[in-house]
């Protein structure tokens, strides 16, 4: 028998090894763990009751996943084995971990919320009221998704007053938690200027992982530091999230955020009238019981004579009828100029009031705007929708 180097029975060891078993998964339980090195990248055990394995973690790896490795995790790791031939030695090299029980997302969805529940992020003395008739909202969310479709829907179905800014985030995909956490904090930084008196963020439904944007912890810390108040409306009834758990309201649907948000114009009007009602019925309660104060006074003062003092307390009583009705005819006014000026603003958001100036709208003869010569050839028919009437058309 022919002797071989350490260093070849190494390699041949190496290449036995490496080339036998590829990829693997193994699942053991995270010993010595200590978190990553200077490098980033982590160096532990692999054990379970019988043995151990090193296991080595790049920092590639360990970024991507979305929970905290711990000492004493029980884990799935998906790797390949690497023979470290100068010491002889072998270890796993981790490509995927996958928890035991609980799938990664679950777990770090439950790593999260024992975090920021134990920081008080959760706590309802935080939570303020929203404001009962908002004029301007802001909504965080994707600028083409089905959310901001139904929120708009709804919102001028309720109250066409009330204006809606729309300010466009992805909510889905890597960077996604960054980016609405951003939107959140410049909507705060600009509120001087712009006046929004309530924030929705939110987005439709989908899987976990779609939603997954808003159990990340920049979104978290973005709405509980927000000085606007935040309605949350993430997925559907079912789900829930961590921005839910920290926003002052947590809507199940984005059409449901806007039926809270966007108070009904009828109801607001018909309070006013309610208001006016009471006004109405306190004033006349009042003259009623000053004239009943009079009869009584000018009984009494005719008993004991005094002429002149009935005459200034029934000059009192006209003082006090005038003023009275000056206090509700300002009131009366001032409701009234509330409810002009909003329907003002709105006329001058109307499309049409766009056509008052000189402008127009062509469509197809499927209804689609035309927005670009491209879009039609000779023979079609349009028309032309100005600012009274419409001409119809065909292309030569």
């Amino acid at each position: 028998m022919d002797a071989i180097t350490v260093t070849e029975l190494s390699n041949r060891l190496k290449r036995s090894i490496e080339g036998a078993f590829g990829n693997v998964a193994v699942t053991g339980e995270l010993g010595n763990y200590r978190g990553p090195h200077h490098s980033g990248h982590v160096y532990c055990n692999l054990k379970d009751a019988g043995a151990q394995i090193k296991l080595i973690i790049w920092r590639g790896t360990l970024q991507r996943l979305r929970f905290e490795l711990k000492d004493g995790l029980e884990v799935t790791i998906v790797g390949k084995l690497d023979v470290y031939t100068k010491r002889g030695e072998y270890s796993l090299v981790a490509t995927g971990i996958e928890p035991r029980g609980l799938g990664g997302l679950q777990l770090a969805f439950q790593q999260m919320y024992e975090r920021l529940q134990a920081e008080g992020l959760f706590d309802d003395g935080h939570k303020r009221e929203l404001p009962r008739y908002p004029q301007r909202i802001a909504v965080v969310t994707s600028p083409t998704g089905a959310a901001i479709r139904d929120i708009i829907t709804t919102a001028r179905r309720r109250n066409r007053l009330v204006e809606i800014l729309v300010w466009p985030a992805r909510v889905q995909g890597d960077g996604a938690a960054e980016e609405v956490a951003r939107a959140i904090r410049r909507l705060n930084e600009l509120n001087d200027r712009l006046r929004i008196d309530v924030m929705i963020v939110g987005r439709g439904g989908g899987s976990l992982e779609d939603l997954w944007a808003f159990n990340e912890e920049p979104v978290a810390r973005a709405i509980y530091h927000s000085a606007i108040p935040v309605v949350s409306a993430v997925g559907h009834e079912v789900d829930t999230t961590i921005a839910d758990l920290v926003a002052d309201l947590r809507a199940p649907t984005p059409t449901a955020a806007a039926e809270i948000v966007v108070p009904e114009l009828a109801g607001m009007l018909e309070l006013v009238n309610e208001q006016k009602l009471r006004l109405s019925r306190g004033l006349r309660h009042t003259v009623e019981l000053w004239a009943e104060r009079l009869e009584t006074l000018k009984s009494r003062m005719a008993a004991m004579g005094p002429l002149n003092q009935v005459r200034r307390e029934q000059q009192r009583l006209d003082y006090l009828w005038e003023n009275t009705q000056r206090a509700m005819q300002r009131r009366l006014d001032t409701a009234r100029e509330l409810v002009t000026a909003q329907g003002q603003r709105l006329n001058a958001l109307s499309p049409l009031a766009v056509l008052q100036r000189g402008y127009s709208i062509t469509r197809n003869a499927r209804g689609e705007v035309i927005k670009e010569a491209e879009q039609v050839k000779s023979g079609d028919e349009l028309v032309t929708r100005l600012a009274r009437g419409e001409v119809k058309s065909r292309v030569v």
